[in-house]
Parts: structure tokens; C-alpha cells; sequence
């Protein structure tokens, strides 16, 4: 009788080491999503309208990273303008497996370039400088002059996002019969939503920052408003990361498999429990 009694506590043991690993089974894998998106340029322009980059974007659903639009757009997107005539535009993003993210954007001279990096940093080549010419006042033409503007960011699932502007050696200038006036030099690395002014003329805000939520952030390296409507409006380098989070659980095994769980289950408790009745009956019958 004891070896019958061994043999039925075994086979319970083992019944329920399956049911555990079934269990296991199907415990659910977990992911990161991830997403972010650039926009390199756009301009409001004189007596209205608006030329724009458009807009690159990424996302990642824990497994396969998906981009859209176009990273390098050429000046010919931005249509018959005449705000910028020569430079490179750059919209680079990613969206990583591991619940990272990252974009990159702006305007570059003629020959330069601007891309995402390992751990999502952002590769500036300056290039050979770009001037957009804002427009008039009086005799004199209004530009805006620079090696590079662009924005950078990056944001984690944890969650957590982080944000920066450069501005290479850009300046307001002013232009009278092919002499050049410094009227504003601007920061390299202005401190988050830095405004400026030139009075009765332009006002700037640089390294604009916003967030919508935790682990989320836009940061716009430069955006200009024309006073009094006299010059075109231009925002340059808006990046955009985050929220990034934890996706929702993902079964390893399909749900049917769950009925074959639960009917282990049913196994072991009414082997056990008829194990248990037999023998109290059996001690009955005995005594």
C-alpha cells in the first residue's frame, strides 16, 4: 500500500509541475513601444502661405521600427519661396527596440549633413553656410545667417525625455547696397525657451521647449515672428520625442492553451482529492 500511496503522490507532483509550466508559458512577454518625429523648416510667408519640410516620423512597437516621410527633403519641397535659395534641410528620426527614441533637425549650409548616431546622438556636419532672407525694411534686406541651426532630443520608456538647440555662428544681419550689419548675434547653446528682440523689427525665441506629459518633449531650435507683418515668420528645427512606454502584455502562447491549463488543474486537484476520500474510506472500513 505505501508503494501505491508513492506512486500517486507522484504522479500529482508531476501533474502539477506541468500545470506550472504551462503556467509559465503563458506569462506574458513584455515590450517598449517608442516614436518620434523632425521637422526641419517652416515659413510663413510674405502676404501668407506657408512652405514647410513636412515631417519625418518613427515608431516602434517593441519588435519593428517603422519611418515615414522624407529624413533629407530637398529645397524643392518648400515650393517658388525665396526666403532660402541654397542649404541642406535635415529630419532624421528613430525609434529603437528598447523603448528609445531620437530626432534631429534643421538647416545646414550647402554640403553639410544631419543624422542620428549610436544612443540616438545627433551628427552635424555645418557645412559652408545658409542665409534666409527674411525680407525689408526700409533700404535695408533682413537675413538670418548661419554655419547650422538644429534641434536634437532623445526619450526613454523609464520614462524620461531630454531636449537641446544649436545655433553655429548664426546671426541677425542687415544687408545695405552689399555691406553687412551684425544686428543681433544669437548663443550657441541658448538655456531652454531663451527669447530676443530686436525692437520695432523681430522677436526670437530660441531652444523653444514644451511637453505634453512626462517622457515627453519638442524642442524648436529657432523661432522668429516678424513685427508689424513687415517680414516672413520662419521656425527651424522642431524635434520631437517620446512618450515612449511599455506596451501592453503580449501572450507567449495563444489563449487556447488556457483550457488546457485549467483542465491540469481540475487533474491534480480531483486526483488528490480522490486520493484523500480512498483512504479515509479505507481507514473506515478498517476500524
Amino acid at each position: 500500500m505505501p508503494r501505491v500511496r508513492s506512486g500517486l503522490a507522484r504522479t500529482a507532483a508531476v501533474l502539477a509541475g506541468g500545470l506550472a509550466m504551462v503556467v509559465l508559458a503563458a506569462s506574458p512577454a513584455m515590450a517598449d513601444t517608442s516614436q518620434s518625429s523632425a521637422s526641419a523648416l517652416q515659413i510663413s510667408l510674405l502676404g501668407g502661405g506657408l512652405a514647410s519640410s513636412g515631417t519625418a516620423s518613427a515608431t516602434n512597437d517593441g519588435t519593428t521600427e517603422s519611418i515615414s516621410g522624407n529624413q533629407n527633403p530637398p529645397l524643392g519641397v518648400l515650393g517658388g519661396q525665396t526666403v532660402i535659395t541654397a542649404g541642406v534641410l535635415g529630419q532624421s528620426v528613430r525609434a529603437f527596440n528598447d523603448g528609445t527614441s531620437a530626432a534631429c533637425a534643421g538647416v545646414l549650409g550647402t554640403g553639410g549633413s544631419i543624422t542620428i548616431g549610436p544612443g540616438g546622438s545627433c551628427l552635424v556636419t555645418p557645412g559652408a553656410g545658409v542665409t534666409l532672407t527674411l525680407g525689408t525694411s526700409g533700404l535695408a534686406t533682413i537675413s538670418l545667417v548661419a554655419d547650422a541651426i538644429y534641434s536634437s532630443c532623445t526619450a526613454t520608456s523609464s520614462p524620461s525625455a531630454t531636449g537641446t538647440a544649436s545655433l553655429v555662428n548664426a546671426r541677425i544681419v542687415s544687408t545695405i547696397l552689399g555691406i553687412e550689419t551684425t544686428l543681433l548675434a544669437l548663443p550657441v547653446n541658448p538655456a531652454p525657451n531663451t527669447g530676443l528682440s530686436i525692437p520695432g523689427l523681430i522677436d526670437l525665441t530660441l531652444n523653444g521647449q514644451s511637453s505634453s506629459g512626462v517622457g515627453q518633449l519638442t524642442v524648436t531650435a529657432l523661432n522668429l515672428t516678424a513685427l508689424g507683418g513687415a517680414l516672413a515668420g520662419v521656425t527651424i528645427g522642431t524635434s520631437s520625442c517620446g512618450a515612449n512606454a511599455v506596451a501592453p502584455p503580449i501572450p507567449v502562447i495563444p489563449l487556447a492553451g488556457a483550457p488546457l491549463a485549467l483542465g491540469l488543474g481540475a487533474l491534480v486537484a480531483g486526483t488528490t482529492g480522490g486520493i484523500s476520500l480512498l483512504r479515509r474510506r479505507r481507514a473506515a472500513a478498517r476500524s
